[in-house]
């Protein structure tokens, strides 16, 4: 009989909690907005400014941190020589992800506010990224977990597959943000998160380009959402945290709740984009869970 995670429970509360402010979201998205809505600039907001960066660590510091593992236990775990290439070419995504996304996210998300230079942008993300590489490589070797590279592949599988659903959703959706809507305005360019807002970007003549057309889903809510899995997955890398898995759980939900909330004040993002980006998150989580089990069934035929 297969052991029940220790993290069903919260997962299905967090579930259930995301739900019901969805469920708000799509009565009173807009009134909620103006309500929690901070300032006429980002220059006014240190607290979403501070998070439009911090908020996405989880995902994007981590495939560096999961990179290295899978790079490390790759070496000392897997014999088959065109296994071991697949697997090291997919831990140097990785590392390229993470770096790209890590330093553009810094350059650009306080483009705006702080003028970044390029070179300190990407001085920082260097040191970060590596320093994450460091600390995965070392608690790799140091972990005694024989299904740590699993687990690592699992969770890299996670995050790549939430990246994907997300952006794909916000090129379909093309739903107006709150500060566009209220900078035009025009109540008639509010959206619900069901409905979608291309046809008045194609009226406004605004390009691919724009930003202001992807507000469902919030990619940095889905992302921060990523530190309910990740965080509790240092457990298996550190012996002394296993026991704290469900606490490590429940910061990574804490973790998510403030970068969404810093997101609304930003005006960038209504309470459904926030939510449903989150449970983006967790189906990915549930997709990724399921083709694992489906694939160890089959394997398991297969040894018969």
């Amino acid at each position: 009989m297969q052991k029940r995670s220790t993290l069903s429970i919260p997962l299905l509360i967090a579930v259930g909690i995301l739900l019901a402010l969805t469920v708000c979201g799509s009565l009173w998205d807009l009134t909620i907005a103006h309500a929690v809505y901070v300032g006429e600039s980002p220059a006014e907001n240190p607290f979403g400014i501070m998070f439009a960066f911090v908020g996405i660590i989880p995902t994007f510091v981590g495939w560096s941190f999961l990179g290295a593992s899978i790079l490390y236990l790759t070496k000392k775990q897997v014999a088959d020589t065109q296994k071991r290439r697949w697997l090291t070419a997919f831990a140097i995504l990785l590392f390229l992800l993470s770096f790209f996304y890590f330093c553009n996210t810094l350059y650009f998300s306080n483009a705006n506010v702080i003028r970044v230079p390029v070179v300190v942008a990407y001085s920082v993300g260097l040191a970060v990224i590596g320093a994450a590489a460091y600390l995965g490589y070392r608690l790799s070797a140091k972990s005694g977990d024989g299904a740590l590279l699993q687990k690592a592949l699992f969770l890299a599988a996670v995050s790549l597959v939430t990246l994907l659903i997300i952006s794909c959703t916000k090129e379909i959706m093309c739903r107006p943000r709150f500060r566009f809507v209220l900078s035009e305005g025009n109540p008639d360019y509010f959206k619900g998160w069901w409905q979608s807002g291309r046809a008045i970007k194609n009226s406004l003549g605004l390009g691919m380009e724009n930003d202001e057309f992807a507000s469902f889903p919030s990619g940095h809510s889905a992302y921060s959402m990523f530190a309910i899995f990740l965080f509790p997955a240092l457990g298996d890398y550190v012996r002394r945290l296993k026991p704290y898995k469900p606490l490590l759980f429940a910061l990574g939900f804490l973790w998510w709740a403030v970068t969404a909330l810093s997101r609304l004040t930003m005006g960038a993002h209504y309470l459904t984009d926030v939510t449903l980006a989150g449970l983006v998150t967790i189906f990915a989580y549930a997709v990724v869970s399921a083709l694992r089990r489906s694939h160890a069934k089959r394997r398991g035929r297969s040894d018969l």
